[in-house]
C-alpha cells in the first residue's frame, strides 16, 4: 500500500471518528479494521469507546470467539464485511436489571447482616453509609463507594460472606 492508500484510509476514518451515530452503525455487524503498519482485523466489532475509540472486536477462532482490543489511536479505517455463512455472530448474555422490589429486599438484607455484624449504619436516602463509605442501589459489591481501599475491602468481604438467603 502506498503512502497516497494510507492518507486515503486516514481521512476516512478521521472523517467518520466525531460522527457517533455512525460509530454505534457499526457496532455487531462483522468489520474489516485497518490499523497502523499495514495491519488488518476481521470480526463482530463488541463496542467503541466514544472518548479513546478503542475497539473491542470478537475475532472468530476455532469455533468461538477472542476478544480483541485495538486501542483507538492505532485505527485507521472500519468498514463492513460480509461474513461466511459458517461465521455466526457471538451471543451476548442478556443483562438483567434488578427490579424495585429486589432492590427494597436486598437493602434490608444488608442493613440486618451489618447490624448483626455491629456496623454503625445511617441511611442517606437510598445510599446505606458505613463510616465514610457507601453502599449504592442495587447493593452489590460493585455498588460501593470508598475514599479509604482498606475499608473498601473489607466491607466488601463481609458483603461477600452474607449467605444468600439471610433473612433478618
Amino acid at each position: 500500500m502506498d503512502e497516497d492508500q494510507q492518507q486515503a484510509l486516514v481521512r476516512n476514518f478521521d472523517s467518520i471518528k466525531d460522527v457517533p451515530e455512525t460509530l454505534l452503525s457499526y457496532v455487531d455487524k462483522f468489520v474489516k479494521i485497518q490499523v497502523i503498519k499495514n495491519r488488518c482485523f476481521t470480526g463482530f466489532l463488541h463496542s467503541i469507546d466514544p472518548i479513546s475509540l478503542s475497539v473491542i472486536l470478537s475475532v472468530p477462532h476455532e469455533g468461538s470467539y477472542r476478544t480483541t482490543v485495538i486501542p483507538g489511536h492505532a485505527v485507521q479505517d472500519i468498514e463492513e464485511e460480509t461474513s461466511s455463512d459458517d461465521i455466526k455472530p457471538p451471543t451476548r448474555k442478556p443483562v438483567t436489571e434488578p427490579t424495585e422490589s429486589d432492590k427494597i429486599q436486598r437493602k434490608a438484607q444488608l442493613i440486618a447482616w451489618f447490624k448483626k455484624n455491629l456496623l454503625p449504619l445511617t441511611e442517606n436516602g437510598d445510599d446505606l453509609i458505613i463510616g465514610n463509605v457507601s453502599v449504592l442501589p442495587p447493593y452489590g459489591v460493585k455498588d460501593i463507594s470508598a475514599e479509604n481501599p482498606v475499608v473498601f475491602m473489607q466491607i466488601r468481604k463481609l458483603m461477600e460472606s452474607m449467605p444468600p438467603n439471610f433473612q433478618a
